[in-house]
């Protein structure tokens, strides 16, 4: 396959933020649910949408919950988001090859691009989604389709490398190859029910995959 088109979710993918995430999380949690949840229980509530979680916990409390979520995570957030080794160098490699990158996350936008921008690594996207660009999170294929837009791809040259179930279930129902990474969290054992189209167990593996039917 000759991929032109990569669409990267950034927590856990990108951006190591497990701990950063983790931590604001529990939080919010002894604050609200005391006792509730253990500290390693937090890794659940990396991948899913704030509304989808809080709102679960407490529809009537929802919006509070997120927002005070979001407090406690911007604290923290630049003295603790940090990238995955290699990854930095994929991206330029994959950009230097010529193919398009765009970030879909479910983080906010503008806390989206604070990251990408702290990272150092904004010149390498072409175009950048988090909440507030699109409706409907990942699993729904709807970010994915307004990236493609964006960046005018097809679906059978694009790519969605990401973390977590939202992120490969949202790739499969775009009809795009979906890629998940082994530096998660998630395990691939955890994974595989989900079907993604390949794993890659590390940065340098993800590159030579993408890049494969572009260097024949």
């Amino acid at each position: 396959m000759n991929f032109k088109t990569v669409l990267f979710d950034f927590d856990g993918t990108i951006a190591d933020t497990n701990r950063l995430i983790s931590e604001s999380h529990f939080v919010v949690m002894e604050e609200n649910f005391p006792g509730r949840f253990k500290k390693e229980e937090m890794a659940q509530f990396n991948g899913p949408s704030l509304e989808e979680i809080y709102g679960n916990l407490d529809h009537s409390r929802q919006d509070e919950l997120v927002a005070r979520y979001r407090e406690v995570m911007l604290e923290k957030h630049d003295e603790m988001i940090g990238m995955f080794p290699g990854i930095k160098e994929v991206l330029e490699n994959l950009k230097q090859e010529g193919l398009r990158l765009g970030v879909v996350s479910t983080k906010r936008s503008d806390v989206l691009k604070r990251g990408v921008s702290i990272l150092g690594i904004t010149d390498y996207f072409d175009t950048i989604l988090g909440s507030g660009d699109f409706s409907q999170p990942k699993p729904d294929p709807e970010s994915l389709f307004l990236a493609m837009d964006r960046l005018d791809a097809d679906r059978e040259t694009s790519v969605m490398v990401g973390d977590n179930h939202h992120d490969i279930v949202a790739g499969n129902n775009a009809g795009v190859t979906s890629v998940f990474v082994g530096w998660s969290e998630k395990t691939t054992a955890f994974i595989q029910p989900y079907q993604p189209t390949k794993i890659v167990k590390d940065p340098q593996e993800l590159e030579e995959y993408i890049l494969s039917g572009v260097r024949v």
